[in-house]
């Protein structure tokens, strides 16, 4: 499916929340300008705004008829439950699009095509999770790369690693370096238009797959930014992240982390910040000699304050940039990144 200007309709019926729409939230996120409407019954007349603090004046309707009033053309399933699963209840909504024309993008581990009520819109259904077909293991082509690549890692999962890359990739630019994002979930491979969904993916070819997808883009630009997933300390998702990180052999990290979580999903506890840095570098060793450049703040339910703070004591720690790159951005990262691998290039502040 194309990544060109879109008319997004995101339907998150019953779930518009900061974690029930991960992917909605990350299209009004980072696709703003072209999210005309969101289903949501339950919020239904109030905006983007109103629930989750940003997005501006999108509005929220209650019905699949009353978004079409505004003309979409391509609804995305922007709910993320656990399991990824397709919920029928979704269908007659998803016929209605579908009958009008309307492409239907779905990132879920089931592929919504494959359904007898789909099979006849099969052409207009794009399921973003689709493991590739010519799978193959790692070949170490980083060996010989053209451009260089940054992947975000996270002191957890959930800790906005999607968000850390993208934000980046837009500070580089106001720094006059220009960079192509891999998504590896389906929010980020929506936003971006490439990449692949590294959970949908036989453990054996993680790392051949995202090889795969840097290959394609691969001098094209100086840098490419891979979007993380999970976490190395997270004994429920530490083999995607690990499968990411010897898939892109990268030349730097970048750490998301949320301060104040201490502890997991599973209830068990996170290490500090110095324990993380050296773990991910000494992973990348064996091959590469790969350093964490910067870490970027997740400070949810902190003031600015707060936050200033907390970044001035991660930095006493570990001495790197830290900063919250969304909310009180510096480009103070992006600036590292910048010195440290590309040392010729003349930096400069809103192509100034």
């Amino acid at each position: 499916m194309s990544p060109n200007k879109r008319k997004f309709c995101l339907y998150a019926q019953d779930r518009l929340h900061p974690l029930g729409s991960k992917t909605a939230n990350g299209l009004i996120l980072f696709r703003t300008d072209e999210i005309q409407v969101i289903v949501d019954r339950s919020k239904a007349g109030q905006t983007a705004q109103d629930v989750l603090g940003y997005g501006g004046a999108i509005p929220i309707v209650a019905s699949m008829d009353e978004a079409l009033n505004y003309q979409p053309d391509t609804l995305v399933v922007g709910i993320a439950p656990i399991g990824g699963a397709v919920n029928v209840a979704w269908f007659p909504d998803l016929r209605i699009a579908l009958q009008k024309g309307i492409e239907v993008w779905a990132g879920l581990h089931q592929s919504l095509a494959e359904f007898d009520e789909m099979q006849e819109f099969r052409e207009l259904i794009w399921d973003v999770r689709r493991s590739p077909t010519d799978l193959k293991i790692a070949r170490g082509h980083w060996r010989e790369r053209k451009s260089k690549v940054i992947l975000t890692i996270g002191s957890d999962a959930n800790v906005g690693k999607m968000t850390t890359a993208l934000t980046l990739q837009g500070h580089l630019k106001d720094l006059g370096l220009d960079s192509i994002f891999l998504g590896t979930g389906q929010t980020g491979i929506m936003i971006s238009g490439r990449g692949v969904a590294v959970d949908a993916v036989i453990s054996d070819f993680v790392n051949g797959a995202v090889e795969a997808e840097i290959d394609k883009v691969d001098g094209q630009t100086p840098l490419i930014i891979v979007e993380g997933q999970g976490a190395i300390t997270h004994m429920g998702y530490s083999g995607v992240t690990l499968g990411l990180i010897h898939g892109c052999m990268p030349d730097a990290l970048i750490l998301a982390h949320q301060p104040g979580r201490l502890v997991d999903d599973y209830d068990h506890p996170l290490p500090d910040i110095q324990t993380l840095i050296n773990l991910h570098e000494a992973l990348i060793r064996p091959f590469k000699h790969t350093k964490v450049l910067g870490i970027n703040l997740y400070p949810k339910d902190l003031s600015e304050e707060q936050s200033q703070s907390v970044c001035q004591n991660i930095y006493e720690e570990v001495r790197l940039p830290v900063e919250d790159m969304v909310k009180a951005p510096k480009r103070i990262i992006a600036e590292n990144v910048a010195r440290s691998l590309f040392p010729e290039h003349p930096m400069q502040i809103n192509g100034e």
